[in-house]
């Protein structure tokens, strides 16, 4: 599985539409290369985005939790009932549907921001806030990588 990486800004057009990072497009599995899966994040007012793939990956550990749990009805009907499967056209561009726009406050442009296995898509101002955010999070409280994967592990 290719990485959703980098940030890019793009600007919608009138009809609706924005373009999908061309990078972004390789990072797409060869069978579902014009589908990207949309949804409201958990976190922030933002969009999440990823590959079918992922989202069954996403699946997987959702159905590992207890079946009759509050956590599993909540995870489920957070995630899965709010998705929306999106087509790209022949040239990369999507719409983001009204009720996600609304959500994460895009109106004439939108970042795209690399996550690795997913990407996000928010308004370009709370894009590079987020930006700042995380990176003096790590800095100020000096995180590494080993370090916050061993407390994970405790």
């Amino acid at each position: 599985m290719e990485l959703f990486v980098s940030t890019f800004v793009n600007k919608i057009d009138k009809k609706g539409r924005v373009s999908f990072p061309s990078i972004f497009r390789n990072a797409l599995p060869k069978d579902y290369k014009n589908e990207i899966i949309l949804y409201k994040s958990l976190r922030q007012n933002s969009i999440e985005g990823c590959s079918v793939k992922r989202i069954n990956e996403i699946a997987d550990r959702i159905n590992n939790l207890d079946l009759f749990s509050e956590d599993e009805e909540d995870f489920s009907t957070s995630i899965f009932s709010e998705i929306i499967p999106t087509n790209l056209d022949s040239e990369g561009r999507f719409v983001i549907p009204e009720t996600l726009k609304k959500f994460s406050q895009i109106t004439t442009e939108a970042t795209f921001i690399g996550q690795g296995y997913y990407f996000q898509i928010l308004e370009p101002q709370r894009a590079k806030q987020k930006q700042k955010l995380s990176r003096t999070r790590l800095v100020e409280r000096k995180k590494s990588l080993s370090a916050i994967l061993k407390e994970n592990n405790k």
